[in-house]
């Protein structure tokens, strides 16, 4: 039901087309970059399967263990959610368990004028689950 709805992605595509296939962008001003993997790749170090139902293996992660504190790995959408109070909506499912390296994972919405506005934050899951 979620990968269908407008705006939603499994990160099923190939290699770096996820950024164009799920409307996303790297920033190029951040320290280091969000890749695609699957359990398969990530071993002990990440979750034994994506979140997805059905088949999906695939999903958006960072690799913490080699930054320092305050590195950033930032992602942006490529489309603009319009103005609202209560409707628009962010739904994603995020894995942080159990690692000495673990940032702080958060949302921002940025305001018409490009002041950023933190949303959400999570430090870790406090189960090894999503």
């Amino acid at each position: 039901y979620y990968t269908s709805i407008p705006g939603s992605c499994n990160f099923e595509a190939q290699d770096q087309e996820w950024t164009s296939v799920c409307g996303l962008t790297q920033d190029f001003n951040d320290d280091f970059d969000w890749n695609i993997s699957n359990s398969a790749v990530m071993g002990q170090m990440g979750p034994h399967t994506d979140h997805t139902p059905g088949k999906g293996q695939r999903f958006l992660y960072v690799n913490s263990s080699a930054q320092k504190e305050g590195n950033r790995a930032r992602i942006t959408t490529t489309k603009f959610f319009p103005a609202s109070l209560g409707v628009c909506r962010v739904r994603f499912w995020f894995w942080m368990f159990a690692s000495r390296q673990t940032g702080v994972l958060k949302v921002y919405t940025v305001e018409e004028h490009g002041m950023d506005i933190l949303m959400w934050s999570s430090t870790r899951n406090e189960e090894n689950k999503w």
